[in-house]
């Protein structure tokens, strides 16, 4: 049998495991994080500058193209956003924008908003998400 030290001791290192094990298995959604140059370049070149556009409040973001899904992030109007692809009416993002060019960031952000809650960033892009 165990001692009251050595179980103490036992369960700090499972917990410690199954804590490293989790940041290893599953991905961070919406954490700040720096990306070498060459991966902001490709994200912008794989990506369209959108933004979110919901006349008040919030809009979730989700884990996938629908309502089912969870919502990984609730973002607000004028939030700045990397638009990758559409699938039916839901909209993928790969990232949040903060600041502007050339001094913008980004936030690594995997999910799916409704089509009408985002537009692109420039007149030629606007209705890109809508068609």
């Amino acid at each position: 049998m165990l001692s009251f030290s050595q179980s103490k001791a036992f369960f700090i290192a499972a917990v410690i495991a199954s804590f490293s094990f989790s940041l290893y298995s599953f991905p961070v959604f919406g954490k700040e994080q720096s990306l070498a140059p060459a991966k902001v370049e490709a994200l912008k070149k794989q990506t369209v500058c959108s933004f979110i556009n919901v006349k008040s409040g919030t809009v979730n973001i989700r884990k996938g193209p629908g309502d089912k899904y969870p919502v990984v992030v609730k973002l607000k109007r004028g939030d700045g956003v990397m638009a990758v692809s559409r699938q039916g009416k839901w909209v993928k993002i790969a990232a949040r924008t903060h600041g502007t060019a050339p001094n913008e960031t980004f936030t690594i952000l995997e999910g799916w908003v409704n089509n009408q809650y985002i537009n692109g960033c420039s007149e030629d892009q606007f209705d890109k998400w809508r068609k």
